[in-house]
């Protein structure tokens, strides 16, 4: 919301159309907030928190590119890579932005036909992250609310000037990766 404040808009303006501000935002206003629901799926996209996916092993031999590899072999999808590949997701594909899983009409389109939610955070085939739906439902309520009751602000110093901002400012010396950002939220 920070480097994009332009998303935060268009999230808010589409929540104060379909949820008001005399109420909080539901589950029931799920498919009514196609754009809160891209916004999940970018997120999950765009910094997924497991830059690498969960361990393979290969059940039988196989070929890559000219390369052989043995049964058993460990292999490790780069969920990073595989996420920010321009072929599948645009030369923006370095930028946060929701709109590129929306169709023509506003609703939500499919994504790459290898993925299930639109990107690879969940890694793929039989052994995909078997809580991806509550962690889809948990952002997307949560984003919802945090921006049905509140607007997301960079801070200022003491001139009044906008504090700068690294997008790339994450910590991933681990096997999770963590973003540290100082934010002024208004509610």
């Amino acid at each position: 919301m920070l480097a994009y404040p332009e998303t935060q808009a268009r999230a808010q303006a589409e929540l104060d159309a379909v949820v008001g501000r005399a109420r909080l935002p539901t589950f029931a206003d799920y498919p009514f907030l196609p754009y809160v629901r891209a916004m999940v799926q970018e997120i999950l996209r765009w910094r997924p928190a497991i830059p690498l996916g969960v361990p393979h092993r290969l059940t039988e031999d196989d070929w890559y590119e000219g390369m052989f590899i043995p049964k058993g072999t460990i292999c490790l999808a780069n969920v990073w890579q595989l996420n920010h590949d321009p072929e599948v997701y645009g030369e923006n594909a370095a930028d946060f932005d929701p709109a590129r899983y929306l169709n023509a009409d506003g609703g939500i389109k499919p994504g790459p036909s290898d993925t299930r939610d639109g990107h690879v955070s969940y890694v793929f085939g039989r052994r995909e992250c078997p809580g991806r739906h509550l962690a889809n439902n948990s952002l997307f309520i949560n984003i919802a609310t945090i921006l049905w009751a509140s607007k997301i602000d960079r801070k200022k110093d003491a001139l009044g000037e906008l504090v700068p901002l690294d997008v790339d400012g994450y910590v991933d010396n681990g096997v999770i990766v963590l973003v540290i950002h100082h934010v002024v939220a208004s509610f």
